[in-house]
């Protein structure tokens, strides 16, 4: 796992069972009693593997699609959590996301937008608007999570 200075927005969790978790624990338990794997199971082993990760938790629609058989791929480009998606075979992807993640990309747009215009314009700047701002690694729009259609 890779370190990542203190203070930078996001954590880098890219490796599987590199923040195993009771959480991940309990999922790997469960999907060994069912019998392994991800089709048919309470538990999928694909989303025990993601909180392994150090996720918090899987979107609903992705364990449901893994329940199904489905190929659900999940993607971490960037360091930053507001970048990680799951991706379907139809090509949508769903985005993670965490509150903390969102004031921490709130609080670093807010710092840029404030070092520009001054703290008398930062006032007029919503919080909502500061949080639709890419991510400051790479540039995804997507940083507020949800599920997109098409890319």
């Amino acid at each position: 796992m890779t370190q990542v200075a203190e203070g930078e927005i996001g954590k880098m969790r890219n490796n599987k069972y590199s923040n195993i978790n009771e959480l991940a624990i309990l999922g790997f338990l469960a999907n060994a009693m069912g019998g392994g794997g991800d089709k048919g199971q309470s538990f999928p082993q694909s989303d025990a593997e993601d909180l392994s990760r150090g996720l918090r938790f899987i979107p609903g629609e992705v364990t449901l699609a893994r329940r199904r058989g489905e190929r659900i791929e999940f993607i971490q480009k960037c360091r930053n959590q507001c970048c990680w998606y799951w991706k379907f075979q139809d090509g949508s992807r769903t985005y993670y996301w965490e509150r903390g993640n969102w004031e921490m990309l709130k609080g670093y747009h807010a710092s840029r937008v404030a070092s520009k215009i001054g703290t008398d314009g930062l006032m007029s700047v919503a919080a909502d608007e500061l949080s639709k701002l890419p991510c400051p690694a790479c540039g995804n729009p997507h940083t507020s999570g949800g599920h997109i259609k098409t890319i």
